[in-house]
């Protein structure tokens, strides 16, 4: 059935030969990650303890978080069918868009976990033809092409597509509404604002940060972006801020559309979040100790400073001591590069391209600078990264793009003085 809908999508959005790539891409990526699923599910082991301490092992997930998932999904799906009373209480911070639509699965095809990794496995094929639309918006056909690319194989999105997290979903959101945001600043319609303020609206309790970045720069980019005649820019970008930002107050009015963050008591509350995880995380860093007097925003900007490259570069090789450190090295490489062209980008279409790179430029700092505050280890600074591909992947496609005209253009002129030499 995901072959069904992947296909469908695929034939019904794209024409040309894009159709054939992305077709062929597609198949691919959801091949290798139900390859990987059907692979890694008996051999990832977690162990758990109760209350009075004694280990429980499960088979076929990676984290507590997964477990913790599908146990509150079936919980759902067993109070829709009668066989419980309800979900308890502790779990109901658990009861996610997420975990809702696994219950649904869980409702109709019974206590299936690895149908749970068959959809986590189409919304990571998904993701890369998602990533080759904003590459293509940003930077044409080509980059567009080594967006798709990096999102299909990247080894740490092919791995949050094969277990039971919402991680490959939040990456597939963010894709499809930074993605429509440039896309209806450039040329406004009403299918594609519904579809991007459906997924806008989706993102809200997976990840509430993102939902309220989202909610403050797409009208902003709309504005920088479009470029018509005042009075038709503000006739279709006021309606839309509005639908926007009513969306995001309607969805949790106690947020105050995010800026609740921004409040020293809250900061403070992160802080401390910060610090319980980073002490009992196997991988947890080393914060500096500031006593509580200072202020919540005094101690999150000090240890920001020390979290920064954690988030931007950690793992770093030379921690590399462990196997599953080693094993994700290669990747962490790969990473320095997307890193690098990204940067190589920016600079060179600071000026030509500013308005369109706007978007992804502020998302990818803002989310460093809330990782910076709110990492504590780096395990989960590792998971979390995947937020940052979107965006990263297609300005990294942009910068390559370049790099291959530069190379190609050399090679050309270096050859043509040799033959001139040679005439001579």
């Amino acid at each position: 059935m995901g072959f069904g809908v992947g296909w469908a999508l695929v034939l019904g959005i794209f024409r040309g030969p894009e159709r054939r790539f992305l077709l062929t891409l597609f198949l691919a990526s959801f091949a290798v990650r139900l390859a990987a699923a059907v692979a890694v599910d008996p051999l990832l082991v977690t162990v758990t303890h109760d209350k009075s301490g004694i280990a429980h092992t499960w088979v076929g997930y990676l984290f507590e978080d997964d477990r913790a998932y599908d146990k509150t999904s079936w919980g759902l799906a067993g109070t829709w069918l009668g066989l419980y009373e309800g979900v308890p209480a502790t779990d109901f911070y658990l009861l996610k868009n997420y975990t809702y639509m696994i219950a649904v699965l869980y409702y109709f095809l019974g206590h299936e976990l690895i149908a749970a990794k068959f959809l986590n496995c189409l919304f990571g094929a998904l993701t890369p033809v998602a990533m080759f639309a904003l590459g293509n918006e940003l930077g044409g056909t080509r980059a567009g092409r080594v967006s798709a690319l990096c999102g299909a194989f990247f080894p740490s999105l092919v791995l949050w597509s094969v277990i039971n997290l919402k991680d490959i979903l939040v990456v597939l959101l963010i894709t499809l509404i930074m993605y429509g945001a440039l896309r209806f600043a450039r040329a406004p319609g009403l299918g594609i604002a519904a579809a991007t303020l459906l997924a806008f609206a989706t993102i809200e309790n997976m990840r509430l940060y993102l939902f309220y970045a989202f909610a403050w720069l797409m009208p902003i980019a709309f504005f920088l972006i479009n470029r018509s005649p005042w009075r038709r820019r503000l006739a279709i970008g006021l309606p839309y801020a509005v639908a926007i930002l009513s969306i995001a107050y309607l969805m949790n009015q106690s947020q105050w559309l995010g800026l609740r963050y921004l409040t020293d008591k809250r900061q403070e509350a992160l802080a401390s979040s910060r610090e319980f995880g980073a002490g009992v995380a196997e991988s947890g860093i080393e914060l500096d100790k500031i006593p509580r007097s200072e202020g919540g925003w005094a101690i999150q900007l000090t240890n920001a400073v020390r979290v920064l490259p954690y988030v931007l570069f950690a793992p770093f090789p030379w921690t590399a001591t462990r196997l599953k450190v080693l094993a994700i090295m290669p990747e962490m490489f790969v990473w320095y590069g997307v890193e690098a062209l990204g940067l190589l980008s920016l600079w060179l279409y600071r000026r030509q391209r500013w308005r369109q790179l706007f978007l992804p430029v502020v998302y990818v700092g803002g989310l460093v600078f809330i990782f910076s505050l709110i990492e504590g280890n780096v395990g989960t600074i590792y998971r979390h990264r995947a937020m940052l591909t979107p965006p990263a992947f297609a300005m990294a496609g942009l910068g390559l793009v370049w790099l291959e005209g530069w190379w190609t253009t050399r090679r050309v002129g270096v050859g043509a003085r040799r033959m001139a030499g040679v005439v001579a």
